[in-house]
């Protein structure tokens, strides 16, 4: 029996769960990944399908605040993260935030094809970033996919060689240097580039690919039947559907997890969690759909702050009708699957006035069950009863604070 087919015999004992953002991003999908975890740590496992290192997902659990980064957001609870060839690592970061989270450190697992970034990636994109402004994360994620789309690749199992490593970072150097000979981009790139030290990766590359395991996507643990995917930013930044510039090289919405769990003869029902605040957010200069601005309060845990490259974090009023939209985009990929909505809304601290009734109603999608977070952690978290229709359900207020009673 190889490892395929007993993945899909345990298929009706295990459970998928697939967690994406509504907006722009930044919407609190660390803390509902760890709060979807911690039903059943020892068999859940984080799938990373989307973005990559350039996430930001901010988890507090037991006293402890940890951004994952590199790392899945169930890892405070000790759950492995498996990246798909879709997604891409920085080994400087990853070793970094390993040291961060040590004692815990859970296994990372790595699809052979999972992009590697370069000091070069990063340096482009801080070089083209300075002079673009499109909001970028400034760490090197969207160089990364594009330069495997012109076919100069480092991939996870490249690592495993010195020797490999060595000779493809230099096809890298040249590969951007080609790029930015002659252009504005010239002069930003040097200054970026200078102090880079080829050996000194290669070095860090053998450290960090030491201490992952490279698994294919048929050879996924079996002791940990409990799938959970964690997205990357949000719908309306995805790579096809935002809107360009502004976008980000990714496929934000569930498709990249629904393509995941074809691959694996996924039978069973699929729960998708949508994320989203009570007011919309974005970085830097891309446009909101709604000016209108909102007050918060008890900001002081924001984890979003200006960004050189990123640029300000704005708010504004939440758009119903731009969430209907992200809904509708995602259910274009949801064909075959028997698929079970859930709506989250997070940083209810910030604005305790607002109205989740008014929301569910203004919304023209049925959701199985709606969550509320009123804080940072996942304690703060409160599932309502389910919502069979746009309607409010039944008793939704019992589970709100006083002040929205």
């Amino acid at each position: 029996m190889d490892a395929l087919t007993t993945l899909m015999e345990l298929d009706d004992e295990r459970s998928v769960d697939i967690v994406v953002d509504l907006g722009f991003g930044d919407s609190g999908k660390g803390v509902t990944v760890d709060r979807l975890a911690a039903r059943s740590p020892e068999t859940s496992l984080v799938v990373r399908f989307s973005g990559g290192h350039q996430v930001g997902h901010t988890v507090v659990r037991n006293g402890r605040r940890h951004t994952c980064s590199n790392f899945g957001a169930a890892t405070l609870l000790g759950v492995p993260t498996y990246y798909l060839p879709s997604t891409t690592l920085f080994p400087p970061a990853a070793l970094v935030e390993r040291e961060q989270i040590r004692p815990i450190a859970p296994e990372l697992l790595l699809h052979p094809l999972a992009m590697i970034t370069t000091p070069y990636d990063v340096a482009y994109n801080r070089a083209t970033e300075r002079v673009n402004r499109h909001g970028s994360c400034g760490v090197g994620f969207g160089a990364t996919v594009e330069r495997h789309l012109k076919g100069v690749t480092v991939y996870a199992k490249d690592l495993t060689n010195r020797w490999v490593t060595a000779h493809k970072l230099a096809a890298v150097h040249e590969h951007y240097r080609a790029r930015v000979a002659g252009t504005r981009f010239e002069a930003a790139f040097d200054d970026e580039v200078a102090d880079l030290d080829d050996d000194l990766f290669v070095d860090i590359a053998a450290a960090f690919i030491a201490g992952v395991q490279i698994r294919p996507l048929d050879a996924l643990p079996r002791k940990r039947p409990n799938l959970l995917f964690e997205g990357s930013q949000g719908i309306l930044l995805d790579q096809v559907h935002g809107i360009f510039p502004h976008v980000t090289r990714a496929d934000t919405t569930s498709k990249g997890a629904l393509e995941t769990l074809r691959a694996l003869g996924r039978r069973g029902p699929v729960d998708i969690h949508y994320v989203t605040r009570t007011y919309q957010t974005r970085h830097g200069n891309g446009p909101m759909s709604s000016t209108m601005p909102v007050e918060l309060r008890q900001t002081d845990g924001e984890a979003n702050v200006l960004n050189d490259f990123q640029g300000a974090f704005r708010t504004a009023e939440l758009d119903p009708a731009l969430l209907d939209y992200a809904l509708l985009t995602d259910a274009a990929y949801h064909d075959g699957f028997d698929v079970r909505k859930h709506l989250v809304v997070t940083c209810l601290d910030q604005r305790p006035d607002f109205d989740v009734d008014l929301l569910l109603r203004q919304l023209g999608t049925p959701f199985a069950s709606v969550t509320t977070g009123h804080g940072p952690s996942a304690a703060d978290s409160r599932t309502l009863g389910c919502c069979p229709s746009s309607t409010a359900p039944t008793g939704a207020t019992a589970g709100r604070p006083a002040s929205q009673r």
